[in-house]
């Protein structure tokens, strides 16, 4: 038996192709191997085309394969394992080359193989048909002029070939209704796709590559399900695009789609990367177990791979180079580059061998501290990056912003005598961009032309935005911080948290600040500047200023970090700003100011966390994110709570993943505690709690842990408590407030056995404060509810002995978990009155009483307590009298 069949999700050219070629197997069944995009669907549902339901085949009977529009067996889902097996003929039929895997790479060689250069695989078949003479009915000719149609752009794609005009012809001589192949082809956008579409505009970053502009655009709709072929080929007519790579975020995967008008784009060899198939104009890939930001990143460094023009050093270098000897002193070199108009000179010895740069800023300082007659030489920088004249420009380029440095010398011969060839300056790093950068800009006025900058745009400025959300004070030392930068010539960044909360009008005054440089040299002088004392830690290239008014500056070397193992302490070394982001927890804290005077207020977004802001959900950079550490997962649902946020589906499958992975076993006592107390600590955190038992997180703090209905009711008792409890400790004396994150995991610990409990605060490492709050509150607690409730109720004095001596957070719980409301007033008016009451003569002269102080005083003294808690005594008078009456007797 003869079976023709096609790729998965089969397009109009799979279809036609396996039509046609039933002319040619005459009694082959047709039959897709799983799915087709939605156009084919619909026109299936009214037209019946011979079709076989996979089910219904007896695969053991087949003798024949014929593959259309594929060779390669990954995409034939199901029937992928007939291509192996022995004794079976293989006949493949193509126009793919070079986007996926090439037919002689195969693990299956084919009998007959077709595979040319065309632009639709209907085209070869056709000419196979018009050999033999076969003719076609008028259906079958707008069937198969479908798949030339679709699959050519209606001859008018780069890869249309003559041969495809040819059949187009001989299919209109056989009858092909064009008005069914326009009414099926052309259909207008759904809503949803007109979402997608306008997500992938709003979120496009445009390349140009030789003069051509690429559209490298993303989404995260979550609500679009049918195919994304048509979106992306609108959205290149209507951007008039020479090329797509659009990259949507689906349930558990990422689907790429590629289109491409020029055939030097090849965007088949672009997604092949990603294990995707098609051919030059026409490809896609679906991506498991990587976000969206990791797949944008690799597709941009692939365009710039790929595509974009290899020039070296020696291209874009200038020569002859100007240079100053060693021996030229400070006057002599500042007056050279007068002379040549610039600020960077190469320093060479007495036989023409490089030694070092020196810049103008140094040569300023060395004569403003009187060193004008010294040579040069002694004041040269030695650590700059160099090139040699074959040294990739992309890699030069790269270089000069990630280290911030202005000039690159251009070395030849031994590393130990090395000679100048020639500089690369800023200035030769723009002309060498020049018509990149003259075709952003005109694309960019032409698209913005009347229109403000996109509020998602990579780079905007949000000055005003400062100006309004910020204090006075803080403002100006956001400026004086970016003048300070620029003194000491280095480029500093407003990082983080401030940056997110700022754009969500949340007030946060922990400045975070990142300098692409020395970081603890800078918090050194702004804490000179500021007056203000610094902490600083040189191990991570970190320090906390912490200023007069009491703010605090948290500064940061720029760095990129690694991790040893899973779960370990990240190893960090300087690095870009953009790789500082990159390290970072979710897009939505890897948003950056510029603080230098130039471009204060610039917005770097480098990861689309202005989009996910806007979409409210918290999304990874990379893959591999909870993995490295897995508090992360605590800190997405902590966010997820707070802002009210929502996970990002390829987040959400990453945590499931880490949790079956088992990796939170691994986490020390104490940073599991402390990721605990932060989420215990944010506002009535019942939501994350139950968030953490819905992805079977609580199992780790420990097994036997779980989020019951009990539990749900007890946290829910707590919130209400800790409501009253903030209103009514205000004016209580400072000292007695409790931490509410104790008493939320008291609740979350108290159904558990008294020996479990011990366990979890062993393997949490709780304090000894903690330790003892926790275990009152889920051990000690029932009994004193039962003694409270007791029959008849007890006294206050009794109350007061009672629970004298718990901590504020053991008594919450105790307030949460109580029943009735006698026994709620009974621990109310211990917590805001009793507790409070010392007896009056506490303090008098003992004498008076003919008292002395001994063993005698303390009962005396607590049975004056008690008569003052149970009302025996309202006066000083009264006191006074009980007392002599107590010494007397």
């Amino acid at each position: 038996m003869d079976l023709i069949t096609t790729h998965l999700n089969a397009d109009f050219d799979g279809l036609a192709s396996m039509v046609a070629a039933r002319k040619l197997y005459p009694g082959a069944m047709l039959v897709l191997p799983a799915g087709a995009q939605e156009a084919v669907r619909s026109f299936l549902a009214v037209h019946d085309l011979g079709l076989t339901r996979l089910k219904e085949v007896n695969l053991e009977a087949v003798t024949r394969l014929v593959l259309v529009d594929t060779h390669e067996s990954s995409r034939l889902g199901p029937l992928q394992a007939l291509c192996g097996r022995p004794g079976l003929s293989i006949h493949v039929y193509d126009h793919h080359q070079g986007g996926g895997r090439a037919p002689d790479q195969a693990p299956w060689r084919a009998d007959l193989q077709v595979v040319e250069s065309v632009g639709a695989t209907t085209t070869l078949l056709i000419e196979r048909l018009r050999e033999k003479e076969l003719t076609l009915s008028p259906f079958e000719a707008t069937v198969l002029a479908l798949g030339v149609y679709e699959e050519t752009g209606s001859l008018a794609y780069a890869s249309t070939t003559p041969r495809d005009l040819d059949a187009a012809a001989w299919l209109l001589r056989s009858g092909a209704d064009l008005n069914l192949v326009s009414g099926t082809l052309r259909h207008p956008l759904d809503p949803d796709q007109i979402a997608i579409l306008n997500d992938l505009l709003q979120h496009g970053e445009p390349h140009y590559l030789d003069g051509r502009k690429v559209l490298l655009a993303t989404s995260t709709f979550d609500r679009y399900r049918g195919d994304l072929d048509e979106v992306v080929h609108k959205l290149a007519e209507l951007e008039g695009l020479d090329a797509v790579l659009a990259a949507v975020a689906m349930e558990d995967k990422v689907e790429i789609i590629g289109r491409s008008r020029s055939p030097e784009i090849d965007v088949g060899a672009i997604l092949q990367d990603f294990g995707g198939g098609g051919h030059a104009v026409a490809a896609a890939a679906s991506v498991k177990g990587r976000t969206l930001v990791e797949i944008r990143e690799r597709l941009a460094q692939l365009l710039a791979e790929r595509f974009r023009p290899t020039l070296l050093a020696q291209d874009v270098m200038t020569k002859p180079v100007k240079a100053a000897g060693q021996e030229a002193t400070v006057s002599e070199t500042e007056g050279l580059m007068t002379k040549y108009g610039v600020n960077v000179l190469p320093v060479l010895d007495g036989r023409e061998r490089f030694r070092g740069l020196i810049t103008r800023e140094i040569v300023q300082k060395a004569l403003f501290h009187g060193f004008a007659k010294r040579p040069v030489g002694e004041f040269i920088q030695t650590d700059q990056y160099r090139a040699d004249p074959a040294t990739p420009f992309r890699e030069i380029e790269q270089q000069m912003i990630e280290r911030n440095q202005r000039f690159v010398p251009v070395l030849v011969g031994p590393a130990a005598a090395p000679k100048v060839v020639g500089v690369i300056t800023r200035t030769d790093l723009l002309r060498a961009l020049h018509d990149d950068v003259l075709a952003s800009a005109r694309a960019m006025a032409k698209g913005q032309e009347g229109q403000g900058p996109s509020p998602f745009a990579r780079r905007r400025n949000v000055r005003s935005i400062l100006k309004e959300r910020l204090t006075g004070d803080v403002y100006r030392l956001l400026e004086e911080a970016g003048l300070l930068a620029d003194r000491l010539g280095l480029s500093a960044f407003a990082v983080g948290g401030f940056v997110r909360d700022l754009l969500l009008g949340i007030e946060n005054l922990d400045l975070d600040v990142v300098i692409e440089g020395d970081g603890i040299a800078f918090a050194r002088a702004l804490a000179k500047q500021e007056q203000a004392r610094i902490k600083a830690h040189d191990r991570f290239g970190t320090a906390l200023v912490l200023l007069p008014n009491g703010m605090k500056v948290d500064v940061a070397t720029a760095r990129t970090e690694y991790y040893e193992y899973p779960t370990a302490l990240p190893t960090v070394e300087q690095s870009s700003i953009k790789k500082d982001l990159y390290r970072r927890d979710f897009t939505i804290n890897t948003l950056a100011i510029r603080l230098n005077q130039r471009s204060f207020g610039e917005l770097e977004d480098f990861y689309g966390g202005q989009r996910d802001l806007h979409d409210k959900a918290i999304r990874v950079l990379h893959s591999l994110s909870f993995v490295e550490d897995p508090t992360r997962v605590f800190r997405a649902i902590r966010f997820e709570h707070r802002f009210g946020f929502r996970l990002g589906k390829e987040t959400l499958a990453l945590i499931k993943g880490a949790v079956k992975m088992d990796l939170f076993h691994r986490l020390s006592g104490h940073r599991l505690l402390d990721e605990l107390r932060l989420l215990l600590s944010e506002e009535k955190p019942r939501g994350a709690l139950q968030r953490l038992a819905e992805l079977d997180l609580l199992r780790f703090i420990h097994p036997r842990l779980a989020w019951s209905a009990r539990t749900a009711a007890l946290v829910r008792a707590v919130e209400d408590t800790l409501d009253w409890y903030a209103i009514a400790a205000l004016d209580w004396p400072q000292g007695h407030r409790a931490a509410p994150w104790m008493v939320y995991l008291t609740a979350l610990l108290e159904p558990l056995p008294e020996r479990a409990v011990e366990d979890t605060l062993t393997r949490l490492t709780a304090p000894a404060q903690v330790a003892q709050a926790v275990r009152a509150g889920c051990v000690s607690v029932n009994g004193l509810l039962r003694r409270l409730a007791a029959r008849p109720s007890p006294t206050p004095a009794q109350v007061y002995h009672l629970l004298v001596g718990l901590s504020d957070e053991t008594l919450l719980v105790l307030l949460a978990k109580a029943r009735t409301e006698s026994v709620k007033r009974l621990v109310v008016a211990f917590l805001a009155t009793d507790r409070w009451i010392k007896p009056a003569l506490s303090g008098i002269d003992l004498k008076a009483l003919g008292l002395k102080p001994g063993p005698r005083y303390k009962p005396i003294l607590r049975r004056l307590l008690d008569a003052r808690l149970n009302g025996e005594v309202r006066t000083l008078e009264d006191e006074r009298a009980l007392a002599s009456r107590l010494v007397s007797a």
